[in-house]
């Protein structure tokens, strides 16, 4: 049975795909699927000294703030795609 866009959406949290555009320099487009309608789009890049850019800034502080921590994996590491659902703590 095909998924629907229903399925990207977690019910609290958020889900994170990031797929890489190029190598030099290494950038990633990025997918932040959060709790149902709410998709964010941005652009993950890093200048000459290594430090993260996104263009346009998620609208999510949360989100941002995870996102920068799974980028730090995606500078060392390089990979193609990464996939990963985060929690949200709601204190």
């Amino acid at each position: 049975m095909p998924s629907s866009s229903a399925d990207l959406h977690p019910t609290t949290g958020a889900r994170f795909v990031c797929l890489r555009t190029a190598t030099e320099p290494l950038t990633y487009a990025v997918e932040v699927w959060l709790p149902a309608p709410t998709r964010l789009q941005t652009v993950l890049s890093w200048d000459a000294a290594g430090h993260t850019s996104f263009a346009p800034a998620l609208d999510d502080a949360w989100a941002q703030a995870e996102l920068v921590k799974l980028a730090r994996v995606l500078h060392r590491d390089a990979r193609e795609r990464l996939t990963r659902w985060r929690g949200r703590d709601e204190r």
